[in-house]
């Protein structure tokens, strides 16, 4: 059987010999989210979790070891790191680490009744003054995309054309869900045991 898994840690590594192992037998693949190209805005967006040098840095020893890898860039929050710079300086982690592919949704991010009034807190912390843009903008919808999202979007998808990387969600889902086994037999000799 494959595996696959998403995190944003770059402890995934402590697993490594598991997951070649895995993949020299069925298909493992190691998925990982990357929003922020920017360090010290990683950290303080994410605070408790591996920065994105290290998750690439992961990426880069998972590609080195033969593991496919999918990155997520989602979410992308605006007025924070909706900008072409972070867009671009992620697509080209991703492009250094040769991932199979990016997952993108858009250049935005949802905010379900619960969880807006966290971000909302968080934003109050980290960003004050921001929650206010935040109602004014989007107010109670679901969905919060960027002002940035076509031209974002369309430099993400070129991007990922130009350089061979798999940007279509649907074909990425399709390639996560197949696990064929890897033909691993090999002829027996007269003398083998079996």
């Amino acid at each position: 059987f494959g595996v696959t898994l998403i995190t944003k840690s770059a402890n995934v590594l402590r697993d490594l010999d598991l997951f070649e192992e895995i993949n020299s037998k069925a298909k493992c693949v190691i998925q990982m989210t990357l929003t922020t190209y920017d360090e010290e805005l990683c950290k303080k967006i994410e605070p408790n979790v591996s920065t994105t040098k290290e998750r690439v840095e992961a990426l880069k020893i998972l590609r080195d070891e033969g593991i496919p890898t999918v990155v997520w860039l989602t979410p992308i929050l605006p007025f924070i790191n909706d900008t072409e710079g972070n867009i671009i300086g992620i697509l080209n982690y991703c492009k250094e680490a040769k991932v199979f592919g990016i997952i993108c949704f858009g250049m935005g991010l949802t905010l379900r009744d619960g969880n807006r009034e966290y971000f909302y807190s968080q934003l109050d912390k980290k960003f004050p003054k921001l929650k206010e843009r935040y109602i004014r903008e989007y107010g109670n919808n679901y969905v919060a995309n960027s002002g940035n999202d076509k031209k974002l979007m369309g430099l993400f998808h070129e991007f990922c054309e130009r350089n061979g990387i798999v940007h279509d969600n649907e074909a990425i889902f399709n390639y996560l869900g197949l696990f064929e086994g890897k033909d691993i037999s090999k002829q027996l000799s007269f003398f083998d045991e079996v």
